[in-house]
């Protein structure tokens, strides 16, 4: 299985933006109100684009403009069309060679990356950079990406629905005792060393408190840091997630159980109050993040949904 935690900084942008390599910086001077464009003398609508993380693809595509995408970055699984897509690689590593054949006219990226941005004025070459570290990033970043696609009603109807569908789970779980989560973005079976969770600030962090749970480690610094197994008993969850995006075999699945119960002193363990989560979307800061909420809902909260008519 490949390292769940390799998987997930290649699939979240947000997580490259914290490791820092190759002269990538995340940008908090960038307003999510704003536009940032280093080529501002192009005014007219692009029809080909570039998508360079999955939750963009996603919100290009729900703006009804994946027709125009020409090239989108390698995990962008979703819509099933976007699989179909030309593949420019990741964040840090681009091909720029097939950035230059495609011929975009704009390419939508999500934080800074100093050496693309000299390769896109260089090529003439529009790019968008946008934040989407928390749900409000979110939210802003398709209003911008909507403005810039000329197709802003569009986005604000789909932003509303998003919000919409979240206050809808909110009012549910406002009424319930919250639980204590522990996130995990996956670890290598065989060992609970240097696991990684997510803290306050981050769009993870948001879905689980709206479903209803007290993210554990809220109050760490940074945004997704590793915390020791010592740590994780003095805060003792009621429920582990552990989402592995890139799948496991039934193998891993048992090392990975058994991993968790040489730290029976966790409640969690003694219960059995652990799930391992593969959904795709999951990790994904888009428009799918009111899936991500209710299915973290049904894991703090099982029956919340069971109501008919929720």
């Amino acid at each position: 299985m490949t390292s769940g935690k390799d998987f997930i900084v290649a699939l979240t942008l947000c997580l490259e933006l914290i490791i820092l390599p190759f002269g990538c910086q995340s940008d908090n001077s960038i307003s999510n109100s704003s536009v940032k464009n280093d080529n501002p003398s192009v005014q007219k609508k692009p029809t080909r684009l570039v998508t360079a993380s999955p939750g963009i693809t996603e919100i290009v595509y729900s703006l009804d403009m994946g027709d125009y995408i020409v090239g989108v970055s390698d995990f962008s699984i979703f819509p099933p069309d976007a699989k179909n897509k030309p593949k420019i690689g990741g964040l840090f590593n681009p091909n720029l060679e097939i950035l230059t054949v495609l011929q975009p006219e704009l390419v939508i990226i999500q934080g800074k990356h100093e050496s693309l941005a000299r390769f896109y004025k260089k090529q003439n070459i529009d790019f968008l950079s946008v934040e989407m570290d928390s749900l409000e990033d979110v939210f802003s970043a398709i209003l911008i990406i909507g403005k810039k696609l000329n197709n802003r009603k569009k986005a604000e109807t789909i932003v509303d629905q998003m919000k919409k569908d979240l206050n809808k789970i909110r009012e549910k779980t406002n009424r319930l005792v919250p639980k204590k989560v522990f996130i995990t973005l996956g670890h290598t079976p065989g060992d609970l060393i240097g696991l990684m969770t997510t803290t306050s600030g981050t769009f993870l962090h948001e879905i689980v408190e709206i479903a209803g749970g007290i993210n554990i480690f809220a109050d760490l610094e940074g945004l997704y840091p590793h915390i020791s197994k010592e740590a994780l008993i003095m805060r003792q969850p009621d429920i582990i997630i552990e989402i592995f995006p890139e799948g496991f075999s039934a193998e891993n699945k048992e090392m990975l159980k058994k991993d968790w119960e040489r730290l029976d002193m966790l409640k969690a363990v003694r219960t059995g109050n652990i799930h391992y989560l593969t959904d795709d979307y999951l990790l994904i800061p888009g428009i799918r993040i009111p899936m991500s909420v209710k299915k973290i809902a049904q894991i703090i909260h099982p029956g919340i949904f069971d109501i008919p008519g929720n």
